[in-house]
């Protein structure tokens, strides 16, 4: 069978996973389908039924999908979930945590996985969302990987990162993941501090009262020369809460996808201080964005919004 008439045959075959009687015990190739009403990414830009993700297996359909894929617990060896759960994770409010302890040892944050109640809310959003059809092709390795390749590279799918680059939503997904990364890398070190032993209160501490936002946009209106030299925004306190939180004594840098008019880029949002000092976030564009695309000058006000998607406009 040709390449397009595979496509056709996975296609003819796509099932809902929830109606799914049985899992092909042979290799071969998969492909996933949304099924659901608003694809969280991108919304009504992906139709009900379209394939989102193209996958191999040199095994089985039945281990990689039925035990990995759709499995709560097996994020952290599966780059579908990853994705779903790393887009799902503002909207869902998921915990993101290395996938074990080594991985925190040895400081691979891109491994990682969700905590159990998170898991559970991606699996659950998996089984009534997707669908799945499966082509059976016990080839070698090299022949396995090259219809797979083949058919990424005609379909396109939004949720395939690895021999996809014409995919338009490549940049956000690894953003969206990154940032899951961070946080996963961040909780951990938060949880595996040691409390302190029998601490006495201190009566002349001031609580701090912690104002919740009432506004998903900003305006930047402090820019300078020295911020134009650094293609930079300084994010004052008063406008922190649209960004990633900061967590006190621990820096951190995010990948934030931005949209400026036509532009789509990603912007690096630093945040945090090793003495635990509270000072501003540092949000660095880029230089062709920041003098040519935007043209920011000392004196210039910007606006910026977050949208339920969560992505960043920039307005000048």
């Amino acid at each position: 069978m040709s390449t397009k008439e595979i496509i056709e045959f996975l296609r003819e075959k796509e099932t809902d996973f929830l109606k799914i009687d049985s899992f092909s015990k042979l290799p071969g190739i998969y492909a996933i389908f949304y099924i659901g009403n608003d694809f969280p990414l991108i919304g009504d830009k992906v139709k009900k039924h379209d394939i989102i993700y193209i996958g191999k297996t040199e095994s089985s359909q039945e281990k990689r999908d039925a035990k990995t894929h759709f499995t709560s617990g097996k994020t952290g060896s599966s780059t579908v979930r990853k994705s779903i759960g790393s887009i799902l994770c503002q909207e869902m409010n998921l915990n993101p945590i290395p996938r074990n302890d080594s991985d925190y040892i040895k400081g691979r944050i891109s491994h990682f996985k969700f905590d159990e109640n998170s898991e559970e809310k991606i699996t659950e959003w998996m089984i009534n969302n997707l669908a799945l059809s499966f082509y059976e092709y016990p080839k070698s390795k090299l022949e396995i990987e090259t219809l797979e390749s083949s058919i990424i590279n005609e379909l396109i799918p939004i949720l395939n990162i690895a021999k996809n680059p014409s995919n338009p939503y490549r940049t956000a997904l690894q953003t969206l993941r990154k940032n899951c990364a961070n946080m996963a890398f961040t909780n951990s070190k938060t949880q595996k501090k040691p409390a302190p032993i029998n601490p006495k209160p201190d009566s002349t501490k001031k609580k701090t009262l912690i104002k919740t936002p009432i506004s998903t946009t900003i305006y930047i209106d402090n820019i300078t020369s020295g911020d134009v030299s650094k293609n930079q925004l300084r994010i004052k306190k008063d406008n922190k809460y649209l960004f990633p939180k900061e967590k006190q004594g621990e820096p951190n840098t995010y990948y934030l996808p931005f949209k400026y008019g036509k532009s789509n880029f990603d912007a690096t949002y630093k945040i945090g201080s090793k003495d635990g000092k509270s000072r501003s976030g540092i949000l660095k564009l880029g230089a062709d964005i920041y003098k040519n695309v935007i043209q920011i000058k000392a004196g210039t006000t910007l606006k910026v919004s977050i949208t339920n998607k969560g992505y960043y406009i920039l307005e000048k």
